[in-house]
């Protein structure tokens, strides 16, 4: 897929995220500014990527809970060339179904991981 432009629900969400205080989020706050989505997830959840190729691992870095229900996301990052860099948003689903939006931002219960 082309790189697009982050939905405004989707930067909301990641503004929400990355308000969390765990080390290296100054760093991951400075790159959301420019973040574009590179790749979502195939099954229709509103999982997106932010980077693709190359990288060490991944690291959670924070999650998240949906308000009254079993549903949630993280924020995860991977390493390139010694620097953390964004990776994406993952969507947890509780249910047989998902949305077609991450939730708004105010449903979130987030938590450094």
């Amino acid at each position: 897929m082309d790189p697009r432009p982050l939905t405004p629900r989707e930067r909301d969400v990641l503004t929400a995220l990355l308000s969390a205080d765990f080390p290296g989020a100054a760093n991951l706050r400075r790159q959301a500014a420019d973040a574009r989505v590179v790749g979502v997830c195939g099954c229709g959840c509103p999982s997106i990527d932010f980077h693709t190729g190359g990288g060490l691992g991944m690291t959670v870095r924070v999650n998240a809970a949906v308000t009254d229900s079993y549903d949630g996301l993280f924020l995860y990052t991977f390493e390139q060339a010694d620097q953390e860099l964004l990776g994406g948003i993952e969507w947890l689903s509780g249910t047989d179904t998902d949305p077609a939006e991450l939730p708004h931002p105010s449903t979130l219960t987030i938590e450094p991981a």
